[in-house]
């Protein structure tokens, strides 16, 4: 794996950079929604900035997901150059992730439409949030087979880590008001909390294990490195939920301070961008897909 990251030239930065950001755009516009229909408790002023920050990010996503189109081109191609190469431009756009950044693109601007706040434009929004979970069983090992089990998969997988990335915002800004909502907010979140955790664990422990076979044998590999360095950072990441949950939400309960709940939360946002990078830099370099 060092070695792999030593080696990057400026194109390979470039992209594994706007992966990952398309990575954080998507998933938080989706996230956003997914919590705007399952925090009920949240108030006008919190639904309010949760559903701004749901059309921000919806753009963002499109933004770096068109970017994605050319960096890919220049990837492929080896310099930047090929970015603008109209062949390379082609083969992009009608390759597996040409056609994922498509139904993602649709599934954002979808999404993008609750900043209207009608209830047919949240419908319309939350089918956005599963369209982007369906586009990235479009790319990737996605596509191998078996295809069905592991488009079901992934799909599980980015609908649960969707609604934990999307929750950040809407905790952190409940948690400092130290109100009885805030705490329902925060308990509620806990409960669905327990639900998708459990998702998200089955479908990547059940994903590892069709891609990699024998970890062990995948830890030879740098594709396997990346993945043991992107669990670490899981493992550290279920921690700080185990704390939020055992002691910081009663402790929200009890007094009112919301500032351990939320710096927290701070931390747990850090090591998503990590896991997020990570797995831009895997997906992009070395996934078991690019072996040979």
């Amino acid at each position: 794996m060092g070695g792999v990251l030593a080696a990057l030239e400026p194109v390979q930065i470039a992209s594994i950079l706007v992966k990952a950001a398309m990575y954080v755009g998507a998933l938080l516009a989706a996230g956003s929604i997914i919590n705007l229909w399952l925090l009920t408790e949240l108030d006008s002023p919190a639904r309010r900035r949760l559903r701004r920050l749901a059309a921000i990010s919806a753009v963002a996503g499109v933004v770096f997901g068109a970017l994605s189109i050319p960096l890919r081109a220049a990837f492929l191609y080896g310099g930047f150059e090929g970015g603008l190469d109209p062949m390379m431009l082609q083969v992009v756009l009608f390759s597996p992730l040409g056609y994922s950044v498509g139904v993602m693109a649709l599934g954002l601007t979808a999404v993008f439409l609750v900043v209207f706040d009608h209830r047919w434009t949240r419908l319309i929004a939350l089918l956005g949030a599963m369209l982007v979970a369906f586009s990235f069983a479009l790319r990737g090992h996605a596509i191998s087979e078996p295809r069905a089990l592991l488009s079901a998969l992934f799909v599980t997988h980015i609908i649960a880590v969707s609604f934990w990335i999307g929750g950040f915002y809407p905790l952190y800004d409940m948690a400092g008001r130290g109100t009885a909502a805030a705490t329902r907010t925060v308990e509620r979140f806990g409960r669905a909390a327990l639900v998708m955790v459990g998702l998200l664990v089955l479908a990547g422990a059940s994903l590892l294990w069709l891609l990699a076979g024998n970890p062990f044998t995948a830890l030879a590999q740098p594709w396997g490195q990346f993945i043991a360095l992107k669990l670490m950072v899981v493992a550290g990441l279920l921690g700080l939920a185990g704390l939020n949950k055992l002691r910081l939400t009663p402790a929200l309960a009890a007094t009112g301070d919301g500032g351990p709940l939320r710096r927290s939360i701070q931390w747990e946002t850090v090591a998503f961008v990590a896991i997020l990078l990570i797995t831009a830099s895997m997906t992009s370099l070395v996934a078991p897909e690019h072996a040979g």
